[in-house]
């Protein structure tokens, strides 16, 4: 079995005219945000093995943030075509982790990643996974989780429609 956490950046500030996207920071919210996920992650013993990170400033602050929680910070690596990647790449970036790691974290933006998760999700068999999937649906806002397990053994074997939808997670889930 293979587990991948799907996680959206944080609450960046506003995108200006004349900045560069990729150099936003998050806001105190978005700091918050990603450190409560992280307890969350420890505390329900879902610390991933591996993190594949876009490399833009809010998905590393995310990262960052969320490792601080979790206690350990994870093997991350921070690929330049996961910065607004789009589910193909998304994808095949996830297909190349090496198949010792039973669980990977993708840290990265919208709408790739919300896009890769309603594509890997197969029908709800419980009322639980109809729950999430019906919350997934409705949007992925920014430090939202999806937590997917795949009946596989190894990574290149990730498809459409073949992964459990274990839980869905925004920040007003975690506040409540």
């Amino acid at each position: 079995m293979k587990r991948l956490l799907i996680l959206r950046h944080a609450k960046a500030v506003p995108a200006d005219a004349t900045g560069d996207d990729a150099t936003r920071d998050l806001n105190p919210r978005g700091h918050a945000d990603a450190a409560r996920l992280g307890a969350w992650l420890a505390a329900h013993n879902m610390a991933p093995a591996h993190i594949l990170c876009s490399p833009a400033h809010r998905t590393r602050q995310t990262f960052e943030d969320v490792s601080q929680a979790l206690g350990r910070s994870p093997k991350a690596t921070f690929p330049e075509s996961l910065y607004l990647a789009s589910v193909r790449t998304l994808l095949a970036e996830a297909r190349k982790t090496v198949d010792s790691a039973q669980s990977l974290m993708l840290v990265g933006h919208n709408p790739g990643l919300e896009n890769l998760a309603l594509h890997l999700v197969r029908k709800p068999k419980t009322e639980a996974q109809k729950k999430h999937l019906r919350a997934m649906a409705e949007g992925f806002p920014t430090c939202a989780l999806a937590v997917l397990d795949f009946d596989v053994e190894n990574w290149k074997q990730l498809a459409a429609a073949s992964a459990d939808i274990v839980v869905y997670i925004r920040p007003k889930d975690l506040s409540s």
